[in-house]
């Protein structure tokens, strides 16, 4: 957190296009030639799962670790990271909030920084599977493709995340229970519920849908050691556009992780559902502290005298 911010750069709209184009291309091709790649691990699956898994783990950890690093390299992103102690290889839940599809690329940093990057599994929209790329590369990591139909889908979030334990699959799964991105609409319904119930109200953070979150902890009982919880925070509370990234006006950004042992969770229903919300009226509160840390480094950097 002592590191000064760097707020984004911003560039003339033919150098950013150019940049971003060139940043597209740097993403996108790479991603083709690992589904290639992961295409031939096809030929094991069934006869050797295990051996089926490390591979692809693999290659998540070779794209995915490039990604960071061109998003830090050229996009101009800097994570920094404030974490309760993480022990080595233990299975988490891991909740974040979330703002943008940049927010991604900041949960990649968070699985390199730790070394837990090829153990990474998101839920992600089912329409994506079909997808050459992204979508491809996620069907070989065993992500979780939801259809937004939670009648169909707790049984199949429950079913996959019990096949990893079965199996003793390390696991990072990623989750963001707010169900969607923060837009002002979608911040001012929330508010707005939030008032009617008598709830604090929020201000940075929409309140959490508890129903992936139970069902992840469910399939995964017995098996998952911790909930991660991230709060990630940018300059403003202001993230950048994937494009703005992609164009090299990436800025700086703050994560903070909180670990909570699973032990430490109620066991009921209610109980766990009311540890969620509670848990977001807190990174209301938290993420309100760390943009105020955005302004005051700001605001430090400019009393300093120049030489």
């Amino acid at each position: 957190m002592g590191v000064p911010t760097r707020m984004a750069v911003k560039r003339s709209k033919p150098v950013a296009f150019l940049r971003a184009l060139l940043f597209s291309f740097l993403t996108f091709a790479p991603l083709l030639v690992v589904n290639l790649f992961q295409f031939v691990s096809i030929l094991w699956r069934y006869t050797h799962p295990k051996l089926f898994r490390r591979y692809n783990s693999f290659w998540a950890n070779t794209y995915w670790g490039y990604i960071v690093w061109l998003a830090e390299a050229l996009g101009g992103m800097r994570v920094n990271f404030v974490s309760d102690q993480l022990p080595a290889h233990e299975n988490a839940v891991i909740l974040s909030n979330h703002q943008s599809a940049v927010d991604i690329v900041v949960q990649l940093a968070f699985g390199k920084a730790f070394g837990r990057l090829g153990d990474m599994k998101f839920f992600v929209k089912d329409v994506l599977k079909y997808i050459p790329g992204p979508g491809w590369g996620m069907i070989f990591l065993d992500c979780i493709f939801m259809k937004r139909d939670w009648n169909r889908d707790r049984e199949n979030v429950v079913r996959r995340l019990k096949g990893f334990k079965e199996v003793a699959a390390p696991i990072w799964v990623n989750l963001y229970p707010e169900g969607t991105r923060l837009k002002a609409s979608k911040l001012a319904a929330a508010q707005e519920f939030a008032r009617k119930q008598g709830w604090p109200v929020p201000k940075h953070v929409l309140i959490p849908r508890v129903k992936g979150f139970l069902a992840s902890i469910e399939g995964l009982e017995g098996y998952v050691d911790a909930v991660y919880d991230l709060t990630i925070a940018y300059p403003e509370g202001h993230p950048p556009t994937l494009w703005e990234l992609l164009s090299a006006q990436g800025n700086d950004v703050k994560v903070e992780i909180h670990r909570y042992p699973i032990s430490e969770l109620p066991t009921t229903t209610e109980g766990r559902s009311e540890w969620l919300m509670q848990l977001y009226r807190e990174k209301d509160k938290d993420m309100e502290r760390l943009i105020k840390s955005f302004r005051s480094e700001v605001h430090a950097r400019e009393l300093v005298p120049a030489h």
